[in-house]
């Protein structure tokens, strides 16, 4: 599989309005100050963002959507070098080597830093702020500040899952692109591109469970989790609960060496369910076949949070929750 990551990926599909505006506006010299970038994860939001700064930064040369890797411009943003480009994101805790929850306050105040200085040639500085609603309050209110008094010639690129998790006042001055999750066919030219040795049966698969998230779809190839999910969906289906085998399914993603596993599996289930629950609510069941869809669905993440806070080990959460389902069906 060729997984590219954004800075370093030349194309992007799907996105075509957002792109059209963007680019109409740096033509027409009407380039907002900021823009957010919003969507599900894994759409595109962060190459998007990528594919902007190459456009601005090299005055409109780079097209949007398909990037020249080898123009100067590109090779200094795609290592990340470029002298008038900065971006902040989840750093990594020095103490666990883990990527930390938050965007702390630290970070955020080495926009201001960056601003004080002049461009190289003159000409345009851009600012990535990627997953934005990471960043904790007092780091919302330092990229807050520069909104309300942007510098001459500065391009802001805030990405956000969650646009809720930002403050109203950073909303309000952002311009939106609001992508939609990526269509069928457009799931399918990238996977052919980043995995052409899936099978087309399994690639059906993938589009329909990853709902229109390519980084998802990836990330369960990646991992290898698609036949635990099935396995999974077996155990759920069967007439009668094969224990053995839903002990051997619980031991293996349980090792801690599996953790990424388990969280693939863990947002495949309570994505089924959620669906389920809303299916359920749109069509004629009556409303306590509602109810216990969705109190199962409630039921189920509060497990799977208490093994991820590890209250709960991992391999007796998973049989709680088979058995609840069971319970259910």
């Amino acid at each position: 599989m060729s997984e590219i990551s954004p800075v370093q990926n030349p194309h992007l599909v799907g996105h075509d309005d957002a792109m059209q505006q963007v680019a109409a506006a740096f033509a027409a010299g009407r380039m907002h100050h900021a823009w957010m970038v919003a969507g599900i994860e894994g759409i595109g939001k962060t190459t998007l963002a990528y594919h902007i700064a190459q456009h601005v930064l090299s005055a409109g040369e780079n097209k949007l959507g398909k990037i020249d890797m080898n123009h100067r411009v590109a090779k200094l943003v795609s290592a990340e070098a470029h002298p008038d480009m900065l971006v902040i994101r989840r750093a990594t805790d020095d103490k666990t080597g883990e990527l930390r929850n938050v965007i702390v306050v630290d970070d955020a105040l080495k926009i201001a830093s960056f601003l004080h200085k002049t461009s190289t040639h003159g000409g345009w500085r851009v600012v990535i702020v990627d997953e934005a609603h990471a960043l904790n309050r007092h780091g919302q209110n330092a990229i807050l500040k520069i909104l309300e008094e942007p510098p001459a010639r500065v391009l802001i690129l805030i990405t956000v899952t969650t646009p809720g998790a930002l403050l109203p006042t950073i909303r309000s001055r952002c311009r939106v692109l609001q992508l939609s999750p990526l269509d069928a066919a457009h799931m399918k030219a990238i996977l052919l591109r980043a995995a052409p040795d899936i099978a087309v049966e399994e690639q059906d698969q993938l589009i329909a469970l990853s709902r229109g998230s390519i980084g998802f779809a990836l990330k369960i190839i990646r991992t290898e989790t698609l036949p635990l999910f099935q396995e999974l969906q077996e155990l759920l289906t069967a007439k009668q609960l094969d224990t053995s085998r839903l002990h051997k399914l619980a031991d293996q993603i349980s090792r801690k060496a599996d953790a990424e596993n388990f969280d693939v599996l863990r947002t495949l289930l309570t994505e089924h369910l959620r669906h389920n629950a809303r299916d359920s609510a749109l069509s004629d069941s009556s409303c306590c076949e509602r109810t216990v869809r969705i109190e199962l669905w409630e039921r189920i993440i509060a497990t799977f949070a208490m093994a991820e806070s590890a209250n709960l080990d991992r391999k007796l959460a998973l049989i709680n929750i088979v058995n609840d389902i069971r319970a259910v069906a």
